[in-house]
């Protein structure tokens, strides 16, 4: 976290609420791709998103940056969003257990990019338990520390990286090392 935004939160946290705006607009795009990948509607991210900041402008009194970054707080306050739109909406909509792939658009583009069958990634990606396809969706395609996974996901941040460690370890079975250097280039 830098000055400029320990400035906004603390300007924030004193009632000057319209310096929330430089916060917002730092972040947005980051919590929208995660809540979209999650979806895999833009409506319904374009609502969570939403839903989120104005979560987080309500509370930004509460955010403590002793306990943790300011991003890792959003994605926290985004993941629980996600967690009560899929219980509003369990009759009609898929269990969130299984919303961990890119969007389409995104597996289309990553295929036609890198040439990976998307097919053998999303069968590969079905062996991972629940943890592990959100640590790894947190890891890889967010880009978070694992400090700030522990602090989303309520794990300790060794937990989370034994449990990526795994989840890597489990797709080798499944993929063959090029694939996975493709996909991961950043984090294996």
């Amino acid at each position: 976290m830098d000055s400029a935004e320990r400035g906004f939160i603390a300007s924030c946290q004193r009632g000057h609420l319209e310096d929330f705006d430089p916060l917002y607009l730092q972040h947005v795009d980051a919590v929208y791709r995660y809540l979209h990948r999650r979806t895999l509607q833009k409506e319904v991210a374009e609502d969570l998103t939403s839903t989120v900041f104005l979560k987080a402008l309500e509370s930004i009194r509460s955010f403590d940056s002793t306990k943790g970054v300011f991003r890792a707080w959003l994605y926290r306050i985004a993941r629980n969003s996600l967690i009560d739109f899929y219980r509003s909406h369990a009759q009609k909509t898929v269990s969130i257990e299984n919303i961990w792939d890119l969007a389409s658009d995104d597996v289309t583009s990553l295929v036609a990019e890198r040439s990976i069958d998307a097919e053998k990634l999303h069968e590969a990606m079905k062996i991972l338990t629940s943890d592990q396809r959100e640590i790894m969706m947190l890891r890889v395609w967010e880009g978070l520390s694992y400090a700030e996974i522990a602090e989303i996901t309520g794990k300790t941040e060794g937990n989370a990286k034994v449990i990526f460690s795994r989840a890597i370890s489990d797709l080798r079975t499944k993929l063959p090392s090029l694939l996975l250097l493709l996909l991961f280039p950043h984090s294996l």
